[in-house]
């Protein structure tokens, strides 16, 4: 099964590699990954705080909890004048071995509108490798929408892809070795008889050497 560390291992790597600027805080309990974006969405800042930890089992009251102060790490970190020249997004993910239905449902349901910004929940369920979050369309600007549900898909993958990325990388490290070569095959030496020195040969007693026609 997929590891919390080895799941926050890829939201790190994908933070990084969309330009956010990478950290860890201390949120509540738990040391969370962060990832900060400012992008420019029309005439907007928008400021993206993606965060993320992980907890044995997520419950409902745990991810409200931990959204919650993400929310005001986030607003601590806030490009712009909040609502008039800057929105704000968050994107709270808790990640556990198991996902509790009460936490399934809060983190699939429909984010409420805030001014100038948003919050979305992200419930990852390891065990069963689910995700749950509210990927969709509201009445706040098709373009911020668009905007917000890329971001949540690109940096909370679903856990199989990152399995598989594990598992590649695993592979990639184990030490290549070489096939070895194939003995040559010898035939079997021929028979020699028993092994040790052979007697001469003699003739029987009694017999005369044999002569040739001329006597000798």
């Amino acid at each position: 099964m997929l590891t919390p560390e080895q799941y926050l291992g890829a939201m790190a790597e994908r933070i990084q590699r969309a330009g956010g600027r990478l950290n860890s805080v201390q949120i509540g309990p738990a040391t969370a990954v962060v990832g900060l974006f400012t992008e420019q969405v029309l005439l907007t800042t928008m400021n993206y705080c993606v965060i993320a930890a992980a907890v044995p089992e997520v419950s409902a009251a745990a991810l409200y909890d931990f959204t919650g102060r993400a929310t005001q790490h986030a607003r601590a970190n806030l490009t712009g004048t909040m609502g008039w020249t800057a929105g704000s997004v968050v994107i709270a993910g808790l990640v556990g071995g198991r996902v509790y239905p009460d936490a399934a449902q809060a983190a699939s349901a429909k984010s409420g509108n805030q001014f100038g910004g948003e919050t979305r929940m992200v419930a990852v369920d390891l065990s069963a490798g689910q995700l749950y979050a509210f990927v969709g369309g509201k009445l706040w600007g098709a373009a911020m929408q668009g905007s917000v549900n890329a971001k949540l898909t690109y940096c909370f993958p679903q856990p199989a892809e990152v399995y598989q990325q594990v598992q590649w990388q695993q592979a990639q490290q184990q030490p290549q070795h070489p096939m070895p070569a194939p003995a040559p095959q010898v035939p079997p030496p021929p028979y020699a008889g028993p092994a040790g020195p052979q007697p001469p040969v003699y003739p029987p007693p009694g017999h005369a050497p044999q002569q040739g026609p001329y006597g000798y």
